[in-house]
């Protein structure tokens, strides 16, 4: 199983669910666009939900590391929720969870935007 992802926006904030893997730039290719419409479009606060995703490599975490930067280049922030298993694993070694605000529910980061 490669990549789905779904994205949700309310209120100025879109949240993307993942599923399956981020193992190639060619996973994310769907994604990228998406985001980049969704920036043109004013959307600037991110939550990406990692309750499904189960892999991820550096392709992914670079691809994680881009968005961020984009949202703030844009007066925005990103989030992640859910991160779990093996891709918490790989957080912790990396230390990415030092980068990223991260929320253990998609209530609790979208609680994040309204503070």
């Amino acid at each position: 199983m490669s990549l789905d992802f779904k994205i949700a926006i309310s209120g100025g904030i879109a949240v993307v669910s993942f599923k399956g893997k981020i193992l190639t730039d060619s996973h994310l290719d769907k994604l990228n666009t998406e985001i980049g419409t969704q920036t043109l479009e004013k959307t600037t606060n991110w939550i990406f939900d990692f309750d499904e995703l189960t892999h991820i490599n550096s392709s992914g975490i670079n691809f994680i590391i881009r968005s961020l930067t984009r949202s703030r280049i844009n007066c925005g922030d990103l989030v992640l929720c859910s991160v779990k298993g093996n891709v918490k694993t790989l957080f912790e070694i990396g230390k990415i969870n030092e980068i990223f605000s991260i929320y253990s529910s998609t209530s609790d980061a979208i609680n994040h935007f309204k503070q």
